[in-house]
């Protein structure tokens, strides 16, 4: 027994967290030594490689995306036996999900009408940043100032159904995937017995997937380690001075919103320990913080949701990879108070009217437009733009938006498995997760076999 013990080592949530630590602390080490705008140098080209390496795990990741989801949403749908539960899984999910993004909007326009994180702001410091205040590519690209924000909106989620699945997949779209998938499986499940061979043959796709998944997590904590490091080696001190009061009202929004709203969900709702799922999906969160990608991080979150917290993989499989990419509770938060926030900085008094206005338009946005490449710009220029707000307002906040990417990210990535738990246990699909690490640990165990 005491080998054993001395084999199996850390849990990986812990290693995932030295990862991170470690690569903070180097990361802003290095910051100091390298300075700004060096591009020679042992240190510039350690920077490089420490780069390479986090970029090799996000590819792993992405790379298990588009099998991992068509493989697991079609065994969800087929493994139901009754479609119509289709449903009402789908009208649960969704309704989760707009009922939590609503709520972290209106949480988010309520802290940032109290904190003013735009008033007494030191904007000698804020000029020292050299901000370029142009309209983002990624924003112009989508029409956002010349559409109005419904028929961008309208427009995403009319894109959802794909002209060409084959398209949809080699580039990556997850929306639309995840709306050919059910719709191939549905007729699959219509057709009956003639589909059993292809049913099969995806079923070996998706238990392929899973070890695959389990394959990349035995490296996950090195590769953040890297991906850390290079992030903080670019992160100035500066911008996070500048904009602290600005950054702390959205940290504080996402910890409420997570630790308070989300956690009571689960508790009176889901009727499961919120301590236990946290635990659970650890790994999960803290490798979307580290990458800022709740897409590059599902394969990780339905691994650790259905091994590690019980919950059946047809209700996982199915709420998940819908979340990743419509429910963005963290970034509807950020986006009510970037946008409050950048009409302070101009001046501009927001009536109890437009406030309403980017309510509403906030939390359509981030359920309605994320399937747009750069959904995080693009849906804060669409609330700017309904608010009345000029697009160049984005520039302001720029300078510390990726380490806040990284915190919603994490958010988003808990709403989901949220969802997961209190969907599941309102259709009666959560097992006993007693045996979950033992099966994950046995699991690893064979992997590094």
């Amino acid at each position: 027994m005491e080998d054993s013990k001395e084999k199996k080592g850390l849990d990986l949530q812990w290693k995932i967290l030295i990862g991170i630590v470690g690569g903070i602390i180097l990361g802003i080490i290095f910051n100091n030594l390298i300075g700004p705008g060096v591009t020679s140098g042992p240190i510039y080209i350690l920077k490089i490689f420490f780069k390479y390496g986090g970029d090799i795990f996000i590819r792993l990741l992405r790379m298990m995306i588009v099998p991992l989801v068509f493989a697991s949403i079609f065994m969800a749908v087929v493994n139901l036996g009754d479609i119509r539960d289709l449903g009402k899984i789908g009208g649960k999910t969704v309704a989760y999900y707009m009922a939590t993004t609503a709520l972290a909007v209106l949480l988010g326009i309520i802290l940032v009408n109290i904190i003013h994180p735009g008033q007494g702001i030191d904007r000698e410091a804020l000029a020292a940043l050299n901000i370029v205040t142009e309209v983002p590519d990624k924003v112009s690209n989508q029409g956002v100032g010349e559409k109005s924000s419904a028929v961008i909106i309208v427009d995403t989620l009319v894109n959802m159904i794909p002209k060409n699945p084959v398209e949809a997949m080699a580039t990556g779209d997850v929306l639309q995937i995840i709306f050919f998938t059910i719709f191939f499986a549905i007729m699959a499940a219509m057709v009956g017995g003639e589909s059993e061979t292809l049913t099969k043959v995806i079923n070996a796709v998706d238990l392929i997937m899973q070890r695959a998944v389990m394959a990349v997590m035995v490296i996950a904590p090195y590769c953040i380690f890297f991906l850390v490091t290079a992030i903080f080696m670019d992160l100035g001190v500066g911008a996070l001075k500048a904009l602290a009061k600005y950054g702390i009202t959205v940290l504080l929004g996402l910890l409420i919103h997570a630790g308070v709203t989300l956690t009571i969900l689960v508790w009176v709702i889901g009727r499961y320990s919120p301590i236990r799922l946290f635990k659970a999906v650890l790994p999960a969160i803290m490798t979307a913080w580290s990458t800022a990608s709740s897409a590059a991080t599902l394969p990780l979150t339905m691994d650790c949701l259905s091994r590690r917290a019980g919950v059946d993989r047809k209700i996982g499989n199915f709420v998940l990879p819908l979340g990743a990419t419509v429910n963005m509770d963290g970034t509807a938060l950020y986006e009510s108070i970037a946008v409050i926030f950048i009409a302070e900085l101009l001046g501009i008094d927001l009536t109890i009217g437009m406030q309403a206005v980017i309510f509403i338009t906030a939390t359509l946005a981030a359920i309605g437009a994320a399937a747009i490449p750069g959904a995080g710009l693009v849906t804060m220029g669409i609330v700017l733009t309904a608010a009345g707000l000029p697009l160049d307002g984005i520039g302001l906040i720029l300078a510390i938006d990726r380490i806040l990417d990284q915190f919603r990210t994490a958010v988003n990535v808990w709403g989901d498995t949220t969802a997961a738990v209190v969907v599941g246990r309102l259709e009666n699909a959560i097992s006993d997760g007693s045996q979950m690490a033992k099966v994950e640990d046995e699991a690893l165990a064979d992997v590094k076999a």
